[in-house]
C-alpha cells in the first residue's frame, strides 16, 4: 500500500519562536500533525514549548518518545517506533511535521528518523525545513562572528580532541554541560575569549564569560561554549 501522505522536519530554533523561518510557520499553520518528541513521555516539549504560538490551538499532536541514553539498541527502537507510527499516520493521507530545536541537520535525533523514512518514502514525500542553530543565535547576542574572513570554524560533539585544535582560532564545543572543568583546563594552556552560553532564547538563559564561571561545577544540558583566538 502506497503511503500518500508528506513529512516535514521543521528546525524551530534555539529558543525564542520569533527566529522561525517564515517557512517553518508556514508548514506548521497547515500541517495535520505535530509530531513532537520527548525525552519521556510525562516531560514538556521544549521544541513544542517554541513552535505552538505558530501552530493553530485544535491541531492534533502526536507524541513520540525520544529516550536521552548512550544505548544503541534502545535508541534504535525508539527510532524505529516512532518512524512506524508516523508512517502509520502518513498511510491515511494526512501530513506530519516532526520538531527539532535548533537545526534538523546539525546534531539532531530528526537525522536518524529521516534515515529510517527515506527508506519507505519518496524524495517529493520528504522536506527538511532548516533552522537556527544556538550557536549562530549565541553569536548573534555577544555581537562576536563564529568565522571571519579565511578563518576555519571547528565545531565539535565534546571536549574530547580539544587539546589538538589549539591553533584553530574559531571554536564551537557541543554538550559541555559534563566537562567543564576539562573546557576550562585547555583555556587555560590556549587562551582566547569564551563564551558559555545556557538555553539561548529561552526561559534561563545565561550568557557569560567563561573564565568568570570557573567555581561552576554543573550546568545546564542545552549549553555551548563559544572560543575565539584572536
Amino acid at each position: 500500500m502506497a503511503i500518500e501522505g508528506k513529512f516535514y522536519g521543521i528546525g524551530v530554533g534555539p529558543g525564542d519562536p520569533q527566529l522561525l523561518t517564515l517557512r517553518a510557520v508556514g508548514v506548521l499553520k497547515n500541517v495535520d500533525i505535530i509530531a513532537v518528541p520527548k525525552s519521556r513521555m510525562e516531560r514538556e516539549s521544549v521544541a513544542w514549548d517554541i513552535a505552538k504560538v505558530h501552530c493553530p490551538e485544535n491541531v492534533r499532536i502526536l507524541e513520540l518518545e525520544m529516550p536521552m541514553t548512550s544505548n544503541k539498541e534502545v535508541l534504535q527502537k525508539a527510532w524505529q517506533n516512532a518512524a512506524d507510527q508516523i508512517m502509520e499516520v502518513m498511510h491515511t493521507g494526512k501530513s506530519v511535521a516532526f520538531l527539532t530545536l535548533g537545526d534538523p541537520s546539525f546534531y539532531s535525533t530528526y537525522i536518524y528518523l529521516l534515515n529510517l523514512l527515506k527508506k519507505e518514502l519518496n524524495p517529493e514525500q520528504i522536506e527538511t525545513v532548516p533552522g537556527i542553530t544556538a550557536m549562530a543565535a549565541a553569536a548573534a547576542k555577544v555581537n562576536q562572528p563564529l568565522a571571519a574572513g579565511d578563518e576555519p570554524l571547528l565545531v565539535l560533539p565534546g571536549v574530547e580532541g580539544l587539546d589538538q585544535y589549539t591553533e584553530i582560532p574559531n571554536v564551537v564545543m557541543m554538550k559541555v554541560s559534563r566537562n567543564l572543568p576539562e573546557v576550562l583546563q585547555n583555556l587555560q594552556k590556549s587562551g582566547g575569549r569564551a563564551i558559555l552560553a545556557t538555553r539561548v532564547g529561552q526561559a534561563g538563559e545565561e550568557i557569560c564569560e567563561l573564565t568568570e564561571q570557573d567555581e561552576m561545577e554543573k550546568i545546564d544540558y542545552l549549553s555551548l561554549v563559544l572560543i575565539r583566538r584572536e
